[in-house]
């Protein structure tokens, strides 16, 4: 009998991850959760458990220099394979040039661009050992359209898509594929927290769901579907690939009003 695949998802007691794991466990990978959030990842995964799935959790810090050490070493001792990698944990950092300071800057980088290098360093020779797999990379559409206030955070995600591709090179003669998803305005935690600090917050969310061709934001489980087919054997010639999930947003010019 075939052993289950497993997969490590980064930042997954909420959004994004959460759903990615979800999916993923639904697929039937195991899931190891890693999060700083000890308590939202802890009911993760006593959710996942209910519904079947095997999985457990991990409270790692992603942006110290030697986590993902620690989080595959733990991974490949108990289910002695790693086959899915999804780097989705980041820092959200917005903060004006003339504010920002270089231990802000530091760490934003260190969570959203350094982590990941550094994971797909852990991780290749378990991969290998497990008969190659498919890493993915959450970035975002801010990558190449961006805010003020946000150097940081659009520099790293840029910066993702770069890396994605310079990994993908170098771990394909081992089997292992690296791609990346860069998702638009999804509705997650982050989102309810910014609509939370708006005068007119139903106002704010149907003027930007009205920036969508489709007519709505996003859904954690639209990410989760991406990474899924990124993840599975459909996606198997895939590599180096960067796949934009956000409704069309970026595919317009708007009319000047």
């Amino acid at each position: 009998m075939t052993e289950p695949g497993v997969a490590v998802v980064t930042g997954a007691a909420s959004g994004i991850g959460r759903g990615c794991a979800f999916r993923l466990a639904a697929d039937g990978y195991r899931v190891a959760v890693v999060d700083i959030d000890s308590e939202g990842g802890r009911r993760v995964v006593e959710r996942l458990r209910e519904e079947g799935a095997e999985a457990f959790f991990l409270e790692v810090d992603i942006g110290e220099p030697d986590a993902f050490e620690s989080i595959v070493s733990v991974v490949a001792d108990r289910w002695r394979a790693l086959h899915v990698l999804v780097n989705n944990a980041g820092l959200d950092y917005n903060e004006p040039l003339a504010d920002m300071t270089v231990e802000a800057w530091d760490r934003c980088v260190a969570v959203d661009l350094r982590s990941v290098a550094f994971a797909a360093q852990a991780a290749r020779g378990v991969m290998q050992r497990s008969g190659g797999g498919s890493i993915i990379n959450i970035s975002s559409v801010m990558a190449w359209y961006t805010f003020p206030n946000y150097a940081a955070y659009t520099a790293s995600k840029a910066g993702l898509i770069g890396l994605t591709k310079t990994l993908a090179l170098e771990l394909g003669p081992l089997g292992i594929r690296v791609n990346a998803v860069a998702p638009g305005f999804i509705d997650t935690g982050a989102w309810e927290r910014v609509l939370a600090t708006m005068d007119d917050a139903e106002g704010f969310a149907a003027s930007v769901s009205s920036l969508h061709p489709l007519g709505r934001r996003g859904k954690p489980s639209d990410i989760a579907a991406a990474v899924a087919f990124l993840a599975g054997p459909d996606a198997s010639f895939v590599t180096g690939h960067t796949l934009v999930v956000d409704g069309g947003l970026t595919s317009q010019l708007r009319t000047p009003s």
